[in-house]
């Protein structure tokens, strides 16, 4: 036979020194959780409010963060954080599109998307073996131009082809077509010239940029660039 309650034990579970307490753990964990939701979206709220108050041009920012413990953000420690924006000048390059993420703040990755006339003001051409080059971005096609001294004559070149990024910050120009023109045996150019561009970049990224590129492609008339980043250099906020 089960041993019946006893009258203590019940009146103690009905008492305020139960309820009480309870109640409070109830409402803290509820807190808790609320502030697990909010404070992200809070901070994402803020960070989009910094972005736009530096760039007021901006046509369209996102930011979404993510953190737990959300106190971690107190911090600047992210699981996640994400910024888009479309059509911003940063450090004199006019992006159609950056993306930029991290997971370990200021360190990040970007994807970003500039136009042709971009180039030059994203890359430097001090080191460049091409005088006066002119790039064009046809569809998903890069053409190469200008002129390059292959040490008996300077030639005029035409070349389409790829481009490959070596060591961050250095672009090589990998022809898969070159023209020659300016010399006498342009079959003896284009090798010079092929061997030209095999080793030496024909842009060097900015010295002043935060950028380091591991990824460069043209699509669709822009050029795709990608890979590692300063993000807070980038952005030149404090978020």
């Amino acid at each position: 036979m089960a041993e019946a309650e006893s009258p203590g034990r019940k009146s103690f579970f009905r008492s305020w020194a139960f309820w009480v307490p309870a109640v409070v753990v109830v409402v803290l964990i509820l807190l808790w959780v609320a502030s697990e939701i909010a404070v992200p979206r809070i901070a994402a709220s803020y960070a989009r409010n910094e972005i736009l108050e530096r760039y007021p041009d901006a046509k369209d920012v996102t930011v979404k963060v993510k953190a737990f413990p959300a106190l971690k953000l107190a911090f600047k420690e992210y699981d996640d954080l994400e910024v888009k924006v479309d059509g911003v000048a940063l450090q004199q390059v006019n992006f159609d599109r950056v993306v930029l993420e991290s997971k370990d703040w200021p360190d990040g990755t970007f994807e970003a998307t500039i136009g042709q006339d971009e180039i030059e003001r994203f890359f430097s051409l001090k080191h460049s073996y091409v005088t006066d080059p002119q790039m064009t971005i046809t569809g998903d096609a890069i053409d190469v131009s200008g002129k390059v001294d292959i040490g008996l004559a300077v030639v005029e070149v035409e070349s389409r082809g790829q481009l490959e990024p070596v060591d961050g910050k250095k672009v090589f120009f990998r022809p898969q077509e070159i023209q020659v023109s300016g010399i006498r045996m342009p079959e003896y150019g284009v090798e010079l010239v092929r061997q030209i561009m095999t080793e030496n970049p024909v842009f060097v990224v900015r010295d002043d940029l935060p950028y380091s590129i591991s990824g460069i492609a043209a699509r669709d008339g822009k050029l795709v660039l990608e890979g590692e980043v300063d993000i807070e250099r980038a952005l030149n906020v404090q978020l």
